[in-house]
């Protein structure tokens, strides 16, 4: 964002100048009252915070390609499948060619994925695929998009979130390693497990 476009940024109608975001290269989607350092945070949340209000299934108050990187911590499971095509779309529109997406979500069988009522998607090891332009499951949800799949991996941990050491979650954790995909048929209820992946805007 550049110059000083007054953009509605805010949900009560209220607005703000975009100088005072101005340089900032990293946007947070939902980042609440901990966002990441130096990083514009849009939230739907009213906090102090909160650089803009915006909820991420609607419209986003900002220029087109005016970030490097857009970080999502623990928030498109919050997202509907439904909804979700739409807010790759937006990021894809919002990120400067050669840009990164960074996700990270629970894991759909993991503990920490089941426990949340606000939990509106399930992830799983090819879940990502779908949002990634040129991938043979992107037509599915109608994503053809200009994102390249350039890092996945699986974490696991017990629910303390403490890595666990012993067997057989030793084994596990290699397993996921080496073929994340099979760590979907583990459900082990003491176990919770993330997936973290990058997006890269091609061009």
């Amino acid at each position: 964002m550049t110059g000083e476009r007054t953009v509605a940024d805010r949900t009560d109608g209220r607005a703000t100048t975009d100088r005072r975001l101005a340089g900032r290269r990293i946007l947070e989607l939902g980042g609440g009252r901990d966002p990441v350092p130096g990083a514009v945070n849009m939230d739907i949340a009213d906090v102090p915070e909160v650089d803009i209000i915006a909820d991420v299934t609607g419209e986003w108050p900002v220029e087109p390609a005016s970030f490097d990187r857009i970080e999502a911590h623990h928030v498109l499971e919050h997202v509907s499948h439904d909804d979700l095509p739409g807010v790759f779309r937006r990021a894809s529109e919002t990120l400067r060619p050669g840009g990164r997406f960074h996700v990270e979500v629970p894991l759909a069988h993991s503990r920490s994925a089941k426990n949340d009522p606000t939990h509106r998607s399930e992830w799983y090891w090819r879940t990502p695929s779908y949002y990634a332009g040129g991938d043979e499951l992107a037509y599915e949800v109608d994503a053809d998009l200009e994102f390249a799949l350039e890092r996945r991996e699986i974490r696991l941990f017990l629910t303390s979130g403490e890595w666990f050491a012993r067997p057989p979650s030793w084994l596990l954790k290699q397993l996921s390693l080496r073929n994340p995909s099979l760590i979907e048929l583990v459900k082990l209820p003491y176990v919770t497990g993330f997936m973290e992946f990058t997006m890269r805007k091609r061009g």
